[in-house]
């Protein structure tokens, strides 16, 4: 098993981005259970306590379905979701009562805090540094589903995506996806320490991932906005991109 850990992982919104979850209820006049239902997809098993839970799981799913397709990449085998209160004892080896949530390669499943563990967060330690809400917390669902398909569709399987290349397309569909303005304050904590993204794939390192996730999520995003970050993307999931080694 190689659980890949939801670490630390935001200027309008992108064609393939959802409304908000309040949003969706208010359009669809529908319940929250009723919005559990928004999935309608084959690809996807959502295993949920509440209808609410089930709704945001949903929500995370079709943002990286959607941003995935845009890439060009289709599903392949489906992905279980599993939003818990606690994740399981066989996983604990791994520390992930440390983590918010991890796909495992294995067995094709995410595994996410359930909004109301995710909830009691203190925003310093949030992945990406800020108050927990239903936003982020779907924002992360659609970074874990994004590890399934990019696993899944590698062009090089069964051979594992590089980490490092893995991280980089996850991160850019989480931001890429996200609300506006929850990824506008996090460009603009970023671009007050004079930061800016990446600018080439060279640049692209688990060694960076592993010291500062915060800088490597947004830094995946703005080379993701840029024609070079944005075709490196389909080339790493064409296996044409050395993997970097650190």
């Amino acid at each position: 098993m190689r659980p890949l850990a939801l670490l630390l992982a935001a200027l309008c919104l992108a064609p393939w981005a959802q409304a908000s979850w309040e949003d969706q209820i208010a359009a669809a006049g529908e319940s929250v259970a009723g919005a559990a239902r928004l999935c309608g997809s084959p690809w996807v098993q959502i295993e949920a306590e509440t209808d609410e839970d089930a709704a945001l799981a949903c929500q995370g799913f079709n943002r990286a379905l959607r941003f995935m397709a845009e890439q060009g990449v289709a599903p392949k085998v489906p992905l279980r979701i599993v939003m818990a209160e606690r994740f399981p004892e066989r996983y604990q080896k791994y520390g992930v009562e440390n983590m918010h949530g991890f796909y495992d390669t294995d067995t094709r499943e995410v595994y996410i805090k359930s909004w109301r563990r995710f909830a009691q967060t203190p925003a310093e330690n949030t992945p990406l540094g800020v108050a927990p809400s239903r936003e982020l917390l779907v924002s992360y669902i659609a970074h874990e589903a994004g590890h399934h398909f990019s696993v899944q569709g590698y062009g090089a399987a069964p051979r594992l995506i590089p980490r490092a290349q893995g991280e980089y397309i996850s991160y850019s569909l989480q931001l890429a996806t996200m609300e506006g303005g929850l990824r506008e304050e996090l460009m603009r904590r970023f671009r007050e320490r004079g930061r800016g993204g990446f600018e080439s794939v060279s640049e692209v390192s688990l060694t960076l991932h592993d010291m500062d996730p915060q800088g490597f999520a947004v830094k995946s995003y703005l080379f993701f906005t840029a024609p070079a970050g944005a075709a490196a993307l389909r080339d790493m999931m064409a296996a044409q991109v050395p993997d970097s080694g650190f």
